[in-house]
């Protein structure tokens, strides 16, 4: 596991870096401000062909190709800019990334649901614009930990993951 360090960005906000990128991000005056969508993110200013620019500072330490952005693969932890925690990706690819929307779902996972008729959980995925059934399961769990495995095998390392053993814990800390 690599070693990482805070700076400190204005409002007074812990930011976590890697040691490695700690003296060159430390040249810079870094300031938390929130996107249009209410996440923090972190910027600095910098002078260009005699222009005053703003760069993220994922953008700073990643560096991505024309056409990507640098997103954190854990929203939860927003000002964790690690580059184990940043992937490059386009915006289509983010979509793999985010977390389920949990309105009016009859299931708390990404790619889950329940079909009352047959009393079971049913997974399935979508792969270049068509629905691909995984299966039927007996549990939410199961059907999540199986959406999870076709998530790495269409989409590789920047699918996203369902938090089954997260979510089963707080569902026992509800119950107690």
């Amino acid at each position: 596991m690599k070693k990482w360090r805070y700076i400190i960005a204005r409002p007074d906000k812990k930011v976590k870096i890697d040691e490695e990128d700690f003296e060159r991000v430390s040249n810079h005056s870094w300031r938390v401000t929130l996107t249009t969508t209410g996440r923090e993110r972190v910027v600095t200013a910098y002078r260009e062909n005699g222009k005053v620019k703003t760069i993220t500072l994922g953008r700073f330490l990643m560096n991505p190709k024309k056409g990507q952005q640098v997103y954190p693969r854990r929203f939860q932890e927003a000002l964790d800019y690690r580059k184990d925690n940043l992937i490059c990706c386009t915006l289509q690819e983010r979509q793999r990334l985010l977390p389920k929307n949990r309105k009016d779902s009859s299931s708390r996972y990404r790619g889950v649901s329940y079909i009352q008729s047959q009393d079971l959980w049913r997974a399935g995925i979508m792969v270049d614009g068509k629905s691909i059934n995984i299966g039927n399961f007996k549990s939410e769990d199961e059907a999540a930990q199986a959406y999870n495995k076709a998530a790495r095998k269409y989409f590789g390392s920047i699918a996203y993951q369902n938090n089954v053993t997260r979510n089963k814990k707080s569902r026992q800390g509800e119950k107690e």
